[in-house]
């Protein structure tokens, strides 16, 4: 437990510090071993006014024994025992000296401690480095073994490391006592024990902070007045190279663009201290030390609060089941705990300890920083928050957060004017800032609170019926029979498949034309809300569970409509002597986990769960190294506060394509396969059966909600994808796990044609619901069609033929009529005794555009607006036959 804390508040920051930088520069240098140096140089260089106030204690450490030493000699060789301590310790006192104070010259030591760790864990985990050749070193993964004798093989970089390490030492050392050249030259032994046998990147890296060491030891030596202006001036010339290689080799990149802008206010920002350098010695000179503490203190407490605190438990409380059960984390206020933990590291442990190393003109100057950065990331988290759509459970967006140039200026407009009122109020209104602050502090730990409070709640409510069940594979094991001799109905809902994908899908794949024989496809389908707990109802239960029909029912609660739905089909086929199978039903009792009690009370349907059992077989299987879903998870919700506070022009670069400043751009796939290994295994899961009854099997899976790349043509999981496809949407994550889907369930189709049990199968393939991003050209409506546009594919029985494209007008809620067609005669809703049928559809249908992802479950009806709504007739792609409700 302390090591875990201490390795989030110290050790996880500089991780995120040394990924961030390999991130940026495999993107511009295309290099490993150059990203490697470039790493070490950034670190070195955040690290050097650490090892500038190392020098100094140091310095002052050495001149005070120095002054001391031949009283301290006289007393040692005068005095004895007890004596000799006490006289020791009243002379020290005397000259305001503690022995402790010997550690002082062990700091610059001690700061390269969490450095080296940090740098040890990352990159002797890094799978990117597998394989990897640099200049002489053939696998930066493993050691160099530059020299082979016979059997025998010796590393050489770890001794030019430690060759370094001397010359560095003995320039710094020259004219200091033999105890410190000793300390020095044995650091550098242990060192060299420690990485001997270590990967050749990690030893590189430490041998390049070992150059910067030497570069800082010969430039502090060198006694020349404007050696400052000089430095200087080359490090805005290197910011600015690699800013002008930037936007000449990825101009057309967004995220190029943004990091040229951040290199050239990093290449300027020195000489933007020397142009304000005036304006920060007055405000030295008004603030006094005592409040400077007191509102520096403040403002790294509001930062922590707002960014470990109101953050986070904003987001869980959106949907706290699904942050419950992760791997061996059953409460999901945990999350909400490791990232306080991380943020207490970054913006209060660190700065805290900053503050206090550096003189009082230093402290006043990040008083008043601290002060702005605070206030400007309550801007950016409450003003500037961005709308991106939905946000999957591994914190992956629907929309790629991206700002227009006009949100942008105002966005950075107003974070000026406000840090130009904040000073000016920090120079005129000082003592009410401190009251200001802490007021901003007690609300956002309030709302924080009240978050926590109702995240457990929930939390307690899911464990009621949850249990999660750690599974360990070691085979796959048939789950669901096919007849062979009697008739089976399969519906698999692919939430949110995309129905405009599907025909890019079989230009890509045409082989997938003849597979899918006998299948009707349907464009011109539509679903009556864009959220699944709208959206699944129809397709369960029919037009009776449409948002419109549901709300006509207003004396029944929602979650019991909710669960009629998903019962309804499974009843139906049950009591006609159907074997039924149903497989993670979505929202059951409104819970985000399956709640397979909805079936208790019918032991003829049989319910399984499916998602992210598999998982981990899979990896096994195709030699895949992933993360557990919950590091995805802690180190994604790190990321996501960053973004919330930061300015909008960044944000686009924070989110990196939903890998979050992450070199592995597949780093969350293991929620991918979480549903993909199901479609995956469906051949080796299914059970070719001589049965006296029909089936039916009713299965949910996401392999088509949660986006990710995958590598083409098959668009198979992979950690690092170099075939992106052929189709005009290569770059759009949802297309390929659309691919994907398609692509495993051509899979199934061919074994189940090689067991002659395809013709008596009747196949629907439909998804609850399309997507918000403008994949294709939308008709003028307010909102996005393909939104409610979902994928519907139906294969009867005996059908042939190469798959079809049927324009007629269609919907979701046409499944449970088409399931029962000709199989059982003048079915009924088991819940209200009505007919089973798509008559409805001849009549305009009711879309609830406004529909909310969010639902109350004390509720009786759906949260509409019939000022957003429409009804929709006939050709969905038509906007004129879009019709507002009010206006009809």
């Amino acid at each position: 437990m302390i090591i875990e804390i201490l390795y989030n508040i110290i050790i996880f920051p500089i991780i995120q510090i040394i990924e961030i930088s390999f991130t940026i520069a495999q993107k511009l240098f295309r290099e490993t071993g150059v990203t490697i140096i470039f790493i070490s140089v950034v670190v070195s260089a955040l690290c050097l006014p650490l090892y500038i106030v190392a020098e100094k204690w140091q310095r002052i450490e050495r001149d005070t024994v120095k002054k001391l030493k031949p009283k301290v000699d006289e007393i040692k060789k005068i005095f004895k025992g007890d004596e000799q301590y006490m006289i020791l310790s009243a002379y020290y006192r005397q000259n305001h000296y503690h022995p402790i104070y010997a550690l002082r010259s062990s700091f610059g030591v001690l700061i390269q401690i969490p450095f080296f760790i940090a740098a040890f864990y990352y990159l002797s985990n890094l799978e990117l480095l597998h394989g990897v050749s640099f200049l002489f070193i053939k696998d930066l993964s493993s050691q160099d073994a530059l020299i082979s004798i016979g059997n025998a093989q010796f590393n050489i970089l770890p001794f030019i490391m430690t060759l370094i390490t001397c010359i560095s030492g003995f320039i710094y050392l020259k004219e200091l006592p033999v105890k410190d050249k000793f300390q020095v030259y044995a650091i550098a032994a242990v060192f060299l024990i420690l990485l001997y046998n270590s990967p050749s990147a990690l030893v590189l890296y430490w041998t390049m902070n070992n150059i910067f060491s030497l570069l800082k030891n010969i430039y502090f030596r060198i006694q020349y007045k404007y050696k400052h202006l000089i430095l200087t001036g080359l490090f805005t010339i290197i910011c600015a190279l690699i800013s002008i290689y930037s936007v000449m080799k990825f101009g057309y990149i967004l995220k190029a663009r943004l990091l040229s802008i951040v290199l050239l206010i990093f290449a300027f920002s020195p000489w933007i201290y020397f142009i304000l350098k005036h304006l920060i010695i007055k405000i030295n000179n008004i603030i006094q030390f005592k409040e400077s503490t007191l509102i520096f203190i403040l403002s790294v407490s509001l930062i922590w609060v707002l960014m470990g605190l109101f953050i986070p438990s904003q987001l869980i409380s959106s949907s706290p089941q699904e942050f419950s059960f992760i791997d061996n984390y059953t409460n999901p206020l945990f999350f909400i705990y490791n990232t306080s933990m991380q943020i207490l590291g970054l913006f209060v442990f660190l700065p805290i300890c900053l503050y206090f190393l550096f003189s009082d003109k230093i402290k006043k100057i990040l008083t008043v920083l601290f002060f702005i950065i605070s206030y400007c990331f309550i801007l950016n988290t409450l003003v500037f928050s961005g709308n991106y759509g939905l946000i999957s459970v591994n914190l992956i967006y629907d929309i790629t957060p991206r700002h227009s140039l006009n949100e942008n200026l105002i966005n950075i407009l107003l974070l000026i004017l406000s840090s130009f009122l904040l000073i000016l109020g920090l120079l005129k209104l000082q003592k009410y800032i401190p009251i200001l602050i802490s007021l901003c502090v007690i609300s956002l730990f309030s709302i924080s609170l009240y978050n926590i409070i109702n995240i457990n709640k929930s939390f307690i409510n899911l464990s009621k019926y949850y249990i999660k069940k750690d599974i360990i594979l070691n085979e796959i094991n048939p789950i669901f029979n096919i007849s062979k001799n009697n008739k089976n109905v399969v519906i698999l809902m692919l939430d949110r498949a995309i129905n405009g994908f599907f025909p890019y899908i079989l230009d890509e794949s045409p082989e997938l034309k003849n597979i899918y024989s006998g299948f009707n496809f349907y464009p011109n389908t539509v679903s009556f809300n864009g959220y699944t707990a709208i959206g699944a109802p129809p397709v369960f239960g029919g037009y009776e569970y449409t948002p419109e029909e549901i709300n006509k029912r207003d004396t029944i609660p929602l979650v019991e409509k909710h669960n009629q739905a998903l019962l309804t089909l499974p009843r139906i086929f049950s009591d006609n002597n159907f074997n039924v199978i149903v497989t993670d039903p979505p929202y059951a009792n409104y819970n985000q986990k399956p709640d397979l009690s909805i079936y208790n009370e019918y032991p003829d349907i049989k319910p399984i769960i499916t998602k992210a059992v598999y998982t981990d077989f899979w990896l096994y299987e195709n030699n895949i190294f992933l993360q557990k879903t919950s590091d995805v998870i802690k180190r994604n919700i790190f990321w996501y506060n960053i973004l919330k506070c930061f300015p909008l022009f960044l944000r686009h670069g924070i989110y990196y394509e939903g890998t979050w400043c992450s070199p592995i751009p597949n780093h969350k796939l293991r929620i991918n396969i979480d549903n993909y290994s199901v479609l995956d295994y469906l051949p080796r899961l299914t059970n070719i059966v001589y049965d006296d009854k029909n089936n039916l099997l009713l299965m949910t899976n996401n392999t088509t909600h949660e986006n990710s790349f995958f590598q083409a043509p098959d668009y198979i999981p992979s950690i690092l994808v170099n075939n992106y496809g052929t189709s005009p949407f290569s770059k759009e994550s949802a297309y390929h796990v659309n691919a994907a889907a398609i692509k495993r369930v051509a899979d199934w189709i061919l074994f189940l044609k090689k067991n002659n049990v395809y013709d008596n199968t009747r196949i629907i393939i439909v998804s609850d619901h399309g997507t918000q991003p403008n994949f294709f050209s939308d008709i003028g409506l307010p909102f996005n069609v393909y939104q409610f546009n979902p994928l519907l594919l139906i294969k009867d029985f005996n059908s042939t033929g190469e798959i079809t494209t049927d324009y007629t007008f269609m919907s979701n809620a046409d499944v449970p009529y088409l399931s029962l067609i000709d199989l059982i005669e003048n079915p009924v809703n088991p819940f209200t005794n009505n007919k089973i049928s798509n008559e409805r559809k001849n009549e305009p249908l009711y879309i609830a555009v406004s529909g909310s992802i969010h639902i109350s479950v004390n509720s009786y009806q759906y949260n509409l607006n019939t000022n957003s709504d429409y009804y929709v007739h006939s050709n969905i792609f038509v906007k004129d036959n879009w019709k507002r409700v009010n206006e009809n």
